[in-house]
Formats: structure tokens, C-alpha cells, sequence
């Protein structure tokens, strides 16, 4: 018991630097509030959705519905969040070899791993179930099985999605384990793991108008979908003590099947992933190195480190395969989402509002995209103890922080222009309108590189033990999303306005212009205060 207290505690101390405010002393309390205060806005956030839905059930006595729907979505996202997460830090840790070499069982070294990943998945439970808990006392009865309840369930509710996680990360690395390109295959079949989770969750609106029609046997069918959502609106609502010891044996079952059964083969994978497989027969004649720029030497240092992290990939990218995936769907069934739009039961838009402002709906899926890829909200953490080293190369730090800039827009810019060409070909476009959209694919994007950079230098975490730390739980990638999602929200409240008041051209006039005078802005801001940030870096 002492060495596994011990392994937990070295594991968690090095790994989840996430709940450590690491700064100077007059910065540790404001970032301290700043994290606070984040997630307190979240909370704020759920207790609004669910206070609203509670409202809606409260006459017809039927509030338990949403306490099954919020723990079912709860356990979605974990399933989501943790598919990409179970790489770095479950599989191809960096630590292997000095763990197996202590004199420590490989399924509690297993254990380790999943525990750790287990605290931060329950932290992130706890959002949202605890503003749920203090939306539900306003509309339903409460007594002490409430809040025990609810304590239990922080606990368990992230075991099985945890489970899933851990399963499909496993499926995934085996398979990619077997390939030469390992991390290619492991992007892949990630993207299509998540594709087909999202696929799931955008149709997730119809179970809901099955849920609403059918709210009497709605306790049923959650249960059979997944037995903690319906177990813990039970409980809730009719607690009793042997359903309570149902739910947290279950659970704890599942998870310790789960270990004892990944433990045979954990390592294999493990092993596999390590290994180095070149079957390349190489024959070397006249060698002759043909030297690079400093710029152009940047920008493939910064590619090769891109596409060599799957969990980089799959982070920053997955909003890139999306509007591959949309700029398809409307280019082949633009007829019928055409339709759905104008259709008086949905949005109930004008056929005439809809063609003369296709250009707006073009400008509208790049604004999303653009805001989604955040990819430069870690390539300075992604650095790591290495900054030292690229601070001492005789190149102009300017030069460094714009190859990151650089580097990012070869891999955007040419996703979203061929996407454009494709929409501009099904969607009658004028000429003005395609050249103007063209400029925004790649002004757009730009904003969110420089604001991801800058982001990068003020909250850097250059002592990460791995990948996933700095790209999925540091503070500069979190807040590089909501900043994101913020622009994104603001754009669309300013196009509902405006839309039918100015041309569609006058309206992307405008963006072009204004995106101009940011990026200027960010640029001059970057090559200014950013330089200096970046050479006050140290480990």
C-alpha cells in the first residue's frame, strides 16, 4: 500500500501540473482568480441550461428526466474529451522503462496511469454536476440522500467513460502498433472514432423529441442506453440504499475487470509503439546536403514536431475535418439543406434571403473553422526544456515566433481554399464575393494563430512531462478555445443583425478590412512585446 501511495503521489505530482499555479508571486493569485473564475463562468453556464429544462418538466412532475439527460451528456463528453487523451497519457508514456524496472505488479503500474487520468476526469464531472445538484433544489425534494447521492456520483459517473476511453485508446494504439507509421494510424483512426461520436451527438436533437413525446417510459429507455444516467436520476428521486450499492459495485467492477483484463496486454502495445520499424532498403551514392534558409529550416522543424504528436493532430485539426466533412455534405445535399431551412417548422428562412446571401452562409463556416483550429496555443510549451537551446541559435526571435505563424497557415489555408473552390463551384457566388472570401480563409485564421501565440507566451508551460498536459490541460489552450468560441459568438451576433440591412459584399468588405487592422495590430504586438516575453523564457 506505501509503494502504491508513493507511485500515485510521483505520478500526480509530475503529470497533472494542471492544479499547480506555477509563478511569481504577485501573478499566482491573479492567475489562481483567473481559474476560478473560468470555471465558475461554466458552472453559471450548465445552471442556466438546466434551470431552464427543470422549468419546462417541473409542472408535469417529470424532473428526473433531466437529471438522466445531464448524466448521460456528461458521460458523452467524457467519452469524447478522454479518446484523444488516452495516448499520451495511458499509452507510449515516457516513463515506461523506469517504472518497469521498479519492483512494482505492471497492473498497478496500470492502475497509476488510469487513476491519474480518473482525478482530472472527476474534476471535470463536478462542473457540471454540481451546478445541476443546485438547479434541482429549486424544483425538486430534497433531503440528506441528496447530497450523498450527488457526492457518489462525482465519484462514479466518470468510471465507465473512462472505460470506453481506455478501451478505444487500446483498440487504436494495438492497431497502430502493427503499422510502420504508428502515429498516422493513430490519427486516423482517432478522427474516425470522434467523427462518429460527434455524428452521434448532432443527432442526439432527435432522441430528445423522442425523450419529450414519450416522458413517461423515459427512465426506461435512458437505463437500457446507459445504466448510471437512469441509476442516478433513480436515486435521486427514489433513493434507496441497495440500488445506491448496485450503483458504486457495478462501477467499481467494470473498472477493475477493466484493468485486470488491459493489464495482459498493455505493455505489449506499449512495446510495439516504441519499436521502430523501417523496412526501407537505403543506398547512399553521391551524398550532398543542400543547405536551407533559417526561415524555411523553422518551418519544417515546426510541421515535423505537428504531425509526429497524434494528439497535436487530433486537437487542433479535428475542426479542419469537420468543414472537409460539411463543405462535402453541402456540396452534395445542398438541395435539401436548401430545404430545411426554408421550411416553416425549423428556421422558416426565405428562398430569396437564402440566395441572395449565400456568401454570408460560405463566410459564416469559415468563421467557425477558423476559431475551432487553435494551433499555436502550445508550440511554445511544446518546447519545452529545448527553449533554451532555440533562444541560444543565431536567428532573430521575430523570425522564430513567425515560422510558428507560418507553419500553422500551411496547414489551414490550403484546407479551407479548396474548400471554398468547392462550395464557390455548387454555390453561385460573384467574383467580387469568391475573392473576398478567399482573403478572409486566410486573414481569419491568421487572427486566431497570433492570438494563439500571444496566449502561448503570457501562460507558457514549458516543464509538461508530456504532450497531452500542454496541449489538453494547460492553461493557454483553454483559454485560446473560449476566446475562440467567443469570437465565434459575437460574429454570429453581428451577422444576424446585419444580414438583409447591408449586402452580402459590403458585409465581407467590411470583415476583410476590419480582420486587416487586427492582424496588424496582433502582428505589431507579437513582434514587440511578444519578442520580448518569448526571450525572458527560461526552464
Amino acid at each position: 500500500m506505501k509503494k502504491l501511495y508513493s507511485l500515485i503521489k510521483a505520478c500526480m505530482s509530475s503529470d497533472m501540473n494542471l492544479f499547480k499555479v506555477k509563478a511569481k508571486k504577485n501573478n499566482k493569485t491573479s492567475n489562481l482568480v483567473l481559474m476560478a473564475f473560468i470555471s465558475l463562468c461554466f458552472m453559471l453556464a450548465i445552471w442556466t441550461y438546466a434551470n431552464m429544462l427543470f422549468e419546462k418538466m417541473a409542472p408535469l412532475n417529470m424532473q428526473f428526466i433531466v437529471l438522466s439527460i445531464f448524466a448521460f451528456l456528461i458521460s458523452i463528453i467524457t467519452i469524447i474529451e478522454g479518446i484523444y487523451k488516452t495516448g499520451p497519457l495511458i499509452f507510449n508514456c515516457k516513463d515506461d522503462q523506469l517504472l518497469l524496472s521498479l519492483p512494482i505488479k505492471r497492473r498497478t503500474v496500470l492502475f497509476v496511469r488510469i487513476f491519474k487520468f480518473y482525478v482530472f476526469e472527476l474534476l471535470f464531472s463536478a462542473l457540471f454536476i454540481i451546478p445541476l445538484a443546485i438547479a434541482y433544489i429549486r424544483w425538486g425534494t430534497i433531503d440528506w440522500t441528496f447530497f450523498l447521492t450527488n457526492i457518489i456520483a462525482i465519484l462514479i459517473l466518470p468510471i465507465i467513460p473512462i472505460v470506453i476511453s481506455c478501451i478505444i485508446g487500446a483498440i487504436t494504439s494495438s492497431i497502430a502498433s502493427r503499422f510502420r507509421s504508428k502515429n498516422f494510424i493513430q490519427i486516423v483512426l482517432s478522427m474516425l472514432m470522434l467523427s462518429l461520436v460527434f455524428y452521434t451527438s448532432f443527432n442526439l436533437e432527435n432522441i430528445f423529441n423522442y425523450i419529450t413525446k414519450h416522458a413517461t417510459s423515459i427512465n426506461v429507455l435512458i437505463t437500457k442506453l446507459y445504466y448510471p444516467a437512469g441509476a442516478y436520476a433513480n436515486l435521486i428521486v427514489n433513493f434507496n440504499i441497495k440500488d445506491l450499492l448496485l450503483f458504486i459495485a457495478i462501477n467499481v467492477g467494470i473498472f477493475a475487470v477493466t484493468i485486470f483484463i488491459l493489464s495482459k496486454f498493455y505493455f505489449k502495445i506499449n512495446s510495439r509503439l516504441k519499436k521502430v520499424t523501417n523496412t526501407k532498403k537505403v543506398r547512399v551514392d553521391n551524398l550532398s546536403i543542400k543547405p536551407n534558409s533559417k526561415r524555411f529550416a523553422l518551418i519544417k522543424k515546426e510541421l515535423n514536431t505537428y504531425f509526429k504528436t497524434p494528439v497535436f493532430i487530433i486537437n487542433s485539426g479535428f475542426a479542419l475535418v469537420l468543414f472537409v466533412i460539411a463543405t462535402i455534405v453541402i456540396a452534395i445535399k445542398y438541395d435539401s439543406i436548401v430545404s430545411l431551412l426554408t421550411d416553416p417548422n425549423t428556421i422558416g428562412m426565405s428562398r430569396s434571403m437564402i440566395d441572395n446571401n449565400s456568401s454570408i452562409f460560405i463566410f459564416a463556416l469559415i468563421t467557425v473553422t477558423a476559431f475551432m483550429t487553435s494551433i499555436t496555443n502550445s508550440v511554445i510549451s511544446l518546447e519545452g526544456r529545448n527553449i533554451n537551446i532555440l533562444k541560444s541559435l543565431p536567428i532573430k526571435t521575430k523570425t522564430i515566433l513567425m515560422s510558428k505563424i507560418y507553419s500553422s497557415l500551411i496547414l489551414t489555408t490550403p484546407i479551407l481554399l479548396i474548400g471554398d473552390i468547392i462550395l464557390f463551384i455548387k454555390i453561385k457566388t460573384s467574383i467580387i464575393d469568391m475573392l473576398l472570401l478567399i482573403m478572409l480563409s486566410i486573414l481569419m485564421p491568421l487572427v486566431s494563430h497570433f492570438i494563439g501565440i500571444i496566449i502561448n507566451l503570457k501562460y507558457p508551460k514549458l516543464d509538461a512531462e508530456n504532450e497531452a498536459e500542454v496541449i489538453k490541460q494547460s492553461t493557454s489552450s483553454f483559454l485560446s478555445v473560449m476566446l475562440g468560441m467567443i469570437l465565434i459568438g459575437i460574429t454570429a451576433i453581428v451577422i444576424t443583425h446585419v444580414v438583409g440591412v447591408l449586402s452580402s459584399t459590403l458585409i465581407l468588405f467590411l470583415a476583410t478590412i476590419l480582420y486587416i487592422i487586427i492582424n496588424i495590430i496582433l502582428y505589431l504586438y507579437l513582434t514587440n512585446k511578444g519578442t520580448k516575453k518569448f526571450n525572458s523564457l527560461t526552464v
